[in-house]
């Protein structure tokens, strides 16, 4: 007989239905759980154009929310990293406030700087690195209206020239 197939947790999870319990959970509690960073991130499934929603933990970085694709330290990513590479306009609701943002990958260089930071929300995040083969991607989700550091930039540069009427 061969070694039964390991089941995931993520399998598991969905066979019980836990994500749906911990949405519902945080929706009836208005985001009050345990204490932690939990936000609920909305996207669009990008094969199936259905709205879609995922509990995950966050840290911040000014008024930026920083989330990371773990899956749980699965070698696969989950559906939502998808959603987003697909569709990076997200919905995200912390507590009973729900803010429209866009999602950015962080490049791996500049994750580096911002682990500390997501370590401290969830120290299951160095245990997730080391179970999985591929990357654990950290997303930046940058509330609609706060322009990036390029915008500014170009604001600035355009606020600073004058422009006359032809004479």
């Amino acid at each position: 007989m061969g070694r039964p197939a390991r089941l995931s947790w993520e399998g598991l999870a969905e066979y019980l239905n836990l994500f749906a319990l911990h949405v519902a959970l945080y929706r009836l509690l208005g985001g009050r759980m345990v204490g932690r960073n939990i936000l609920l991130l909305h996207t669009i499934g990008r094969r199936s154009g259905e709205r879609r929603c995922a509990a995950l933990y966050y840290a911040r970085d000014g008024e930026d929310y920083l989330i990371v694709a773990s899956n749980g330290g699965e070698d696969r990513y989950p559906g939502w990293w998808h959603n987003i590479r697909s569709a990076p306009w997200v919905t995200i609701q912390v507590g009973s406030e729900r803010r429209e943002c866009s999602a950015q990958e962080v490049a791996a260089g500049q994750a580096e700087a911002l682990w500390p930071r997501l370590f401290a929300v969830y120290d299951g995040f160095r245990r997730y690195r080391r179970r999985t083969t591929r990357p654990l991607t950290v997303f930046r989700l940058r509330p609609r209206g706060i322009a990036t550091p390029d915008d500014r930039t170009v604001a600035r540069a355009a606020s600073n020239s004058t422009t006359r009427a032809p004479s």
